[in-house]
């Protein structure tokens, strides 16, 4: 079934590029740069990725993240037909979600924000790191690693990203472990 855009109107001055460059490590002059990227990141995700809409959408810019994240560690590609089925499972999460309920414009908008800067900072990374070499993939993988898990509170390692979309993956405890295990309790 299909679940509605969560959408929001733009804010008249983002917030997530200071958020962000304000915890950029370094000084006066690395976050000032570190502003200017995340900016240059949210304009780029609105004309590309949103093509003219008049509203952001938080649940496709969440997937746009959560798969630019997923394809950092995976190194996969990723096609516009699994972002559709990832969006939707986001709108789904996001809109159930008592949080999202109680948030309101500001912070759905900084939300947003977030989402389309740091996918798009980790999208663009990772297809630089591929030319880079392994030590740059390991790094691009490391910020989408620990951007999942602090935006998300996701396992990154346990996702999989399948013809149904987006799957979290449990390790399977081997048999014998399960036993003792349950013998234990």
């Amino acid at each position: 079934d299909d679940v509605p855009p969560l959408t929001v109107m733009p804010a008249a001055q983002a917030t997530a590029p200071q958020q962000l460059a304000a915890a950029h490590p370094g000084g006066p002059a690395a976050r000032k740069e570190a502003l200017a990227l995340y900016r240059r990141c949210l304009a780029h995700y609105r004309q590309r990725m949103q093509a003219g809409q008049p509203e952001d959408d938080v649940g496709a810019a969440a997937a746009y993240f959560v798969l630019a994240c997923v394809a950092a560690l995976q190194q996969i590609d990723v096609s516009p037909a699994q972002l559709a089925l990832v969006e939707r499972q986001m709108r789904r999460l996001l809109g159930q979600h008592p949080a999202w309920r109680q948030a309101d414009a500001a912070e759905r908008q900084a939300l947003f924000e977030q989402f389309a800067v740091l996918g798009v900072l980790v999208g663009e990374s990772q297809h630089e790191a591929r030319r880079q070499g392994p030590a740059a993939r390991a790094n691009v993988q490391r910020a989408a690693r620990g951007y999942l898990r602090q935006l998300l509170g996701l396992q990154p390692d346990h996702l999989q990203l399948g013809d149904h979309g987006l799957v979290l993956r449990l390790p399977v405890q081997p048999l014998a472990d399960a036993l003792k295990d349950a013998g234990a309790a």
